[in-house]
């Protein structure tokens, strides 16, 4: 998995490439967190465009990153899902701990 990041504005975007799988999904997490340490923001946005798969372990860490950023302040949101994504996210309760919304664009307007 690969994973690039882009402060736009109040906000970071990360754009995850790749599956988000049991491999994956710890360092996915510990990337994530590491470029959270040193920004401020106050949305962050999961990109998931060019991820196909995610896995139970990749929900898991949404959860984490979610709970996480909440307790500081800062509201996570995930955009640009595949159909198979976003009825995963809508079949696992998802979508009531975190909104999804369909493009970047949407997404930022939170900001």
């Amino acid at each position: 998995m690969e994973i690039t990041s882009q402060k736009k504005g109040e906000a970071i975007v990360f754009y995850l490439n790749g599956d988000l799988t049991t491999t994956s999904s710890p360092e996915a997490q510990a990337e994530i967190n590491e470029a959270l340490e040193s920004a401020e923001c106050k949305l962050v946005v999961i990109n998931v465009e060019k991820v196909n798969f995610i896995a139970s372990t990749g929900l898991r860490v949404m959860l984490a990153l979610g709970k996480k950023l909440k307790a500081s302040g800062t509201e996570l949101v995930v955009c640009s899902a595949n159909p198979t994504n976003k009825s995963v996210f809508k079949m696992s309760g998802f979508t009531r701990i975190f909104s999804i919304f369909d493009t970047e664009e949407e997404a930022l307007q939170l900001t």
